[in-house]
């Protein structure tokens, strides 16, 4: 009987080629895929992570499959990602579309939630995190508005995650005063211009912001100037953030005790040099959390402030609203970093507040919570999650560097629809000829490039709630920023610079 022939079951005779590749997968077993590629990711799939990265992770964070199987911990490091790309839908649809190009699926079908369950308990957390590191490092191109003083501008700031309400996650993780359900915390360093996630550090909420920013300091490089809010300086964090050769421009309170901190000299642009000094609090702190009661009081630092107020008007001019800052920053020459410019700069930290919103609420999705139910599979998904992330906007810079453009003009809406609907077709070769659609990578990005631009110029004077965006138009503001000389004890004696 010839191969395409049907029998009388209403079997589909394959192929004779094919029907050997089949028998090859069942000898072989499923550890005969160990190694990802095409008949394991597709042609696509790889868009979310190369499969070198994710047998690396594995190898690194020291798993190895016990058993032969399906699932192995490649195959399920694919699948999480997956679950976090698409959240709304199952357990069971979302492994499907994986495991779809493996031909011993073919033979024994697609693997249940239960078993995909069990599999993720297998492999440690350590892979996802491990398999986000190593994508992260490899950041894209990033253009000229990434930069500022000819510095990579970076920002770090902090954020909470929903987890679901079991035994083993309250156990694990902090519910706060007043809350539904326990919470992670995560502290992220990012790049301004692209939104790129350089690192990150993952705790429960019960941890503090500074305590997690303490051991992500150590990600900053030479090169860069990195952002950020006022609940995140100390004189201490300061002074291992400055060690760290990155230039720093970290806003503080206003409050009169918030600045320990005498005037030195006052420059022409109206911002001042001034000497820190560590607080009797900030010391009883550091000698508490460190648990040594003899540490010695840290050396004072020179180092810059720049108060200013930021006045929105609309377009007639009127004032809407004026607010008061102070920052401080390692850059010293008023030459060569002018204080409105540094003032103009720190705005730039609200790309992070934006970056957890595209995480937040257009990837994960608002009202959605973590699929995993214990503490181990949360962190896997919030690490796939940062991974899948950074992916997106790997595709919306790639789109951009085409287009010659500003990688905000990409939507990152429009990024996520496409790689989904791209991402859910994908199907491999065709089961009978072997024909692979010509670069479906670069198909995606075609898709991405002929979608309307963003309008990124606008400028608001804040986030619209939803009741203003039914009754209100958008409401065009300019901002004025005046540099205001501080008010400061002076030193009894002239610092050195």
């Amino acid at each position: 009987m010839a191969d395409s022939a049907m029998v009388s079951a209403g079997v589909v005779r394959q192929p004779a080629d094919q029907r050997e590749a089949l028998r090859s997968a069942v000898i072989a077993g499923p550890a005969g895929f160990g190694v990802l590629d095409e008949r394991v990711t597709g042609r696509l799939w790889p868009v979310l992570a190369e499969p070198e990265l994710i047998e690396r992770a594995q190898a690194e964070a020291g798993h190895v499959d016990g058993r032969r199987r399906v699932l192995t911990g490649a195959v399920t490091a694919m699948i999480v990602l997956g679950l976090c790309l698409f959240r709304r839908e199952s357990v069971d649809v979302v492994t499907a579309r994986v495991t779809a190009p493996i031909p011993r699926v073919r033979v024994e079908g697609t693997p249940s939630g239960p078993a995909v369950s069990k599999a993720r308990a297998r492999v440690p957390a350590a892979v996802w995190q491990r398999l986000f590191a190593a994508a992260a490092a490899d950041m894209p191109p990033a253009g000229t508005e990434s930069y500022a003083f000819g510095l990579l501008a970076t920002a770090i700031d902090g954020t909470v995650f929903d987890l679901a309400d079991t035994a083993a996650m309250r156990e694990r993780f902090t519910t706060p005063a007043g809350g539904r359900f326990p919470q992670a915390r995560m502290v992220a360093l990012v790049t301004c211009g692209n939104r790129w996630i350089q690192a990150a550090r993952i705790g429960s909420s019960g941890v503090s912001e500074q305590v997690l920013a303490d051991s992500l300091i150590s990600e900053l490089r030479p090169g860069t100037i990195n952002l950020a809010d006022r609940g995140f300086f100390s004189m201490d964090r300061w002074v291992r953030a400055s060690t760290t050769g990155a230039h720093l421009v970290w806003r503080v309170k206003n409050g009169a005790r918030s600045l320990p901190a005498r005037l030195d000299k006052t420059l022409p642009d109206a911002s001042a040099r001034v000497m820190l000094h560590e607080s009797d609090q900030m010391l009883a702190r550091r000698r508490k959390t460190c648990g040594d009661k003899s540490l010695p009081r840290l050396q004072p630092v020179l180092t810059r402030l720049v108060e200013f107020t930021v006045t929105s008007r609309d377009r007639s001019g009127r004032p809407i609203k004026t607010s008061r800052y102070r920052v401080l920053t390692t850059l010293l020459d008023h030459h060569r970093y002018p204080a409105d410019q540094i003032a103009a700069l720190y705005a730039e930290r609200w790309q992070i507040e934006l970056t957890y919103a595209r995480l937040k609420v257009t990837l994960r999705e608002p009202g959605t919570r973590l699929r995993g139910q214990a503490p181990e599979l949360a962190y896997q998904e919030l690490w796939a999650l940062l991974t899948v992330y950074n992916a997106l906007v790997r595709l919306a810079v790639t789109t951009a560097t085409d287009l010659n453009i500003d990688p905000d003009a990409i939507s990152f809406t429009a990024v996520l629809a496409l790689t989904r609907n791209l991402l859910a077709a994908d199907r491999g070769p065709c089961v009978n000829c072997g024909h692979h659609d010509p670069h479906p990578a670069t198909a995606l990005v075609a898709a991405i490039a002929s979608q309307p631009l963003t309008r990124h110029h606008r400028q608001r004077s804040g986030p619209r709630t939803p009741a203003q965006r039914e009754t209100e138009r958008t409401r065009n503001v300019t901002y004025e920023i005046t540099i205001n000389p501080p008010e400061l004890p002076t030193t009894t004696k002239t610092a050195k610079v």
